[in-house]
């Protein structure tokens, strides 16, 4: 009675006993109710409190779930609601509630679950905007991903197009190129036999040249000899003028031997006239072949230069092959590099067919994950979670 009097709001006491295990609850209004009916001092007045405490308590273990307890009270008797209740744990006392304090606990979980609710609700609702605003974002992403692999593929494919023309020409430039290396051997072999046969040319006008001035040496003494046989021949003369004079004073004596002396004369004047003509032949003839000699000797020299500058063009000739060559290999390596970018350009019309599968995919999955949004977002207006 003083603990009731002294705390006011306690509605029910609990009884253990020395083990501190519960055995029953004394509530407030069945005790004053007892102890204010006539003669319940004297019928209780040193009676042990367990003659008025409820011995069949209901009692929970602590470590049952609200929920369940929540359950088997409401499956009970309706008189059972109005009782408390004890709580323990393996067996021994924790405390005493009662279903108020039940109702009371469940409100405010109840409260702080809507709270939560209602906050992950607005959450929700903010993510689902953001997962909106991202869906459309990859939905126009996506549109412009196809578009851009659209009109990659389509340059992919006039650079396909460029790439098997080049191919075609750097082919045609190839067999251009081989066949101009043929041909640049045959003038080169051309040059070389001209070369050769300019040099053996050139030795044969040096023979020449050599012999012409032999020739010339030779009517250089011949002329010598003529001119001992012209003055011969003017001696001759000479005697036979003198003869003829001789056979003059002799008479008719000295006639066959004036006939003679006149024939000696006669003979030597045409010694003399055929000198002269053989002098002048010999000279006009030196002359031509000192006049050829010098062509021949000038023309020896032009075939000098003409050999170097055959010499050179064969240089050049050589140096263009190999050039030519060089050229060859490189537009080889070219092909060769197109032929790769050929291969690289299929893989990549693979690669953007893949990357427009993909983006059809992305679009698709876009799609229902925003009509999946929309969904969600009408879900808390539907159940009305305040």
């Amino acid at each position: 009675m003083d603990i009731f009097k002294n705390h006011p709001d306690t509605h029910h006491i609990c009884i253990i006993n020395a083990r501190d295990i519960p055995i029953g609850v004394v509530e407030r209004q069945r005790f004053l109710s007892l102890m204010s009916s006539p003669f319940s001092y004297a019928l209780y007045h040193k009676r042990p409190v367990t003659l008025l405490m409820d011995d069949r308590p209901l009692m929970v273990e602590a470590r049952t779930p609200i929920l369940d307890f929540t359950k088997k009270i409401l499956n009970n008797k309706i008189s059972d609601i109005n009782k408390s209740f004890i709580i323990t744990h393996n067996q021994s006392y924790v405390g005493t509630a009662t279903p108020f304090d039940l109702m009371r606990v469940s409100y405010l979980h109840s409260n702080r679950i809507s709270d939560t609710l209602q906050t992950r609700t607005i959450t929700l609702h903010e993510t689902l905007h953001k997962i909106q605003a991202a869906t459309h974002s990859i939905s126009t992403e996506s549109r412009n991903l196809r578009d851009e692999s659209e009109n990659l593929s389509e340059r992919n494919r006039t650079q396909n197009q460029h790439l098997r023309e080049s191919d075609k020409r750097i082919k045609s430039t190839m067999e251009k190129t081989r066949n101009q290396n043929i041909k640049m051997e045959e003038s080169r072999n051309y040059i070389q036999h001209a070369s050769t046969n300019i040099r053996e040319s050139c030795v044969k006008i040096n023979e020449t040249i050599e012999k012409f001035e032999k020739i010339s040496e030779a009517s250089e003494d011949i002329g010598k000899i003529l001119n001992i046989m012209k003055n011969i021949s003017s001696q001759i003369n000479i005697l036979g003028i003198n003869a003829n004079i001789e056979a003059s004073k002799v008479g008719d004596h000295g006639t066959g031997f004036g006939v003679v002396a006149m024939e000696i004369r006669n003979l030597s004047r045409m010694t003399s006239e055929s000198l002269m003509r053989t002098k002048t032949l010999i000279s006009y003839l030196q002359d031509a072949i000192n006049t050829c000699s010098g062509s021949m000797r000038d023309n020896s020299q032009t075939l000098s230069g003409i050999i170097q500058h055959v010499d050179k063009i064969k240089y050049s000739f050589q140096e263009f092959e190999e050039t030519a060559l060089v050229q060859k290999e490189e537009i080889h390596q070219l092909n060769q590099i197109m032929q790769e970018l050929n291969i690289s350009t299929a893989q990549n019309n693979e690669t953007v067919n893949n990357t427009n599968a993909i983006c059809d995919n992305l679009f698709f999955n876009v799609s229902e994950l925003a009509q999946m949004t929309n969904n969600m977002h009408s879900l808390p207006a539907h159940y009305n979670l305040q």
